[in-house]
């Protein structure tokens, strides 16, 4: 067989092994996976672990500069996030920034400012643990770090539903 067609062929078995491999992703139920990143500002410290938040309702966001809907997304997330804390309630936004250069996160976040910690992963690691397909994709942890919900994409309206998980875990003991 020549050297084009034994390449054709290597690249058709490649993709019909690959088009019916299921691909397991992290679901409801699964524990989330640890990490320990630096924070993308100067006012997110200089590392921060998942385990740091033990005991809390978190929501983990895993967004980029470059994601049209993050940019809807970020300041619905920072007004629900600021809601609950100012009530004191144990709830907590841990952003991961997966920009290559750290420095599109920071501006971003210049015209779009948080108060919730945000983390930097432009290697990906993290990412990959959490089998992120697409962005944004964020993960509800219950108080044990059990995830109870997998957010891909973001639309408007898609806060109300948050919300209400994030009620129904804080009632939880």
């Amino acid at each position: 067989m020549d050297e084009p067609a034994n390449v054709l062929l290597k690249t058709l078995l490649l993709y019909c092994l690959l088009s019916t491999t299921q691909v397991f992703a992290l679901e409801p139920g699964d524990v989330a996976p640890a990490f320990s990143l630096p924070g993308l500002r100067s006012e997110d410290g200089t590392s921060t672990t998942l385990a740091d938040y033990r005991g809390k309702v978190v929501y983990v966001d895993f967004w980029a500069s470059w994601c049209p809907p993050c940019l809807v997304s970020i300041p619905l997330l920072n007004e629900l996030r600021n809601r609950y804390v100012n009530a004191g309630e144990d709830f907590e936004i841990v952003a991961i920034n997966l920009d290559s250069d750290p420095e599109d996160g920071i501006d971003f976040l210049l015209d779009d400012p948080v108060q919730y910690r945000v983390l930097s992963d432009p290697e990906g690691a993290t990412p990959a643990s959490y089998e992120v397909k697409g962005m944004p994709t964020s993960y509800l942890l219950d108080k044990t770090g059990t995830i109870r919900l997998v957010h891909e994409g973001f639309k408007r309206s898609d806060i109300d539903m948050i919300e209400a998980q994030v009620e129904l875990l804080l009632e939880e003991n």
